[in-house]
């Protein structure tokens, strides 16, 4: 049973995940100039940062395009889909890099952390190649089904062989979230066992949080690639997940940037401290 002539739930939520990130854009956008661009020192960290910052919100272009510009059959919607995917990829590859230098740096640089992370990864870019170059045409019944509703705007048809090639590309970003959030939640325990209230232990509280989440994103997305009969609908979930991440990495980035300035400031204040007391003790 298909949804009646109108906008799509897949239009409506990439609609809603779009309007979500652009507004935290907005909001979170005082805190990446203090923190970032007004910075003397530019690092790979604050490149990474603009990067998923930037490509998130002006890829919402053809995105927005598709939606209130395109028709089911318009020749321009080829084009702007792809390029929605070939985004998604690249802020999905972006955030991995992030997400692996992260806990690399977490555990002192051991490379017996880092080599299960860059084979998950190699694994995720794979399997990403092997959905991406595949496709085939409707069958008949499921070109039927899909015609049975009028849906604004550029939507993507996926067959249901289509959906399984993308639920395990994924799948494959499944684990690695999941090896992510496994490392950092093993190195909170064991911070926190230790009683420290330090700058790791609370980027790692953060960090656990944030993984936790896309975790459950991920899952939510992977089950309705296998789920969802309509074939407008089997990838509703894919945008919206990789919004989500996309916000989660910036926002992750800026609050350990803004903990790592009030630490510091914390540590100047105390070391200034002394100084001002001898001073005013007449020493």
């Amino acid at each position: 049973m298909y949804h009646n002539p109108g906008i799509s739930p897949s239009a409506g939520l990439a609609v809603a995940s779009c309007v979500l990130f652009i507004y935290d854009y907005a909001i979170t956008f005082a805190k990446e100039m203090d923190l970032f661009w007004l910075q003397p020192r530019w690092t790979w960290g604050s490149t990474f940062f603009i990067s998923n910052r930037y490509i998130g919100l002006f890829g919402r272009i053809p995105e927005f395009l598709g939606i209130f510009f395109g028709g089911l059959h318009s020749p321009v919607c080829s084009g702007l889909l792809l390029s929605n995917r070939v985004i998604s990829a690249v802020l999905q590859l972006i955030g991995g890099v992030i997400m692996i230098a992260r806990v690399y740096a977490f555990y002192n640089k051991d490379r017996r952390v880092l080599s299960p992370l860059l084979a998950v990864a190699v694994v995720c870019i794979g399997l990403g190649c092997w959905a991406f170059s595949y496709r085939i045409v409707l069958s008949t019944s499921e070109s039927t089904a899909a015609d049975q509703g009028t849906y604004a705007g550029c939507r993507e048809q996926m067959t249901s062989a289509e959906a399984l090639h993308w639920a395990a590309a994924w799948g494959g970003q499944l684990v690695f979230d999941a090896l992510v959030f496994i490392f950092t939640l093993r190195k909170l325990m064991s911070v926190c066992s230790l009683g420290k209230r330090s700058f790791m232990a609370l980027s790692l509280r953060d960090g656990a949080l944030y993984f936790a989440v896309m975790l459950a994103a991920n899952v939510a997305n992977i089950v309705t690639y296998l789920v969802m009969a309509n074939p407008y609908e089997r990838s509703m979930l894919a945008l919206p997940t990789n919004m989500l991440c996309a916000v989660l990495i910036s926002r992750l980035m800026l609050n350990l940037r803004c903990l790592e300035h009030e630490l510091s400031y914390t540590d100047e204040i105390w070391s200034i401290a002394p100084m001002q007391l001898s001073i005013n003790s007449g020493f």
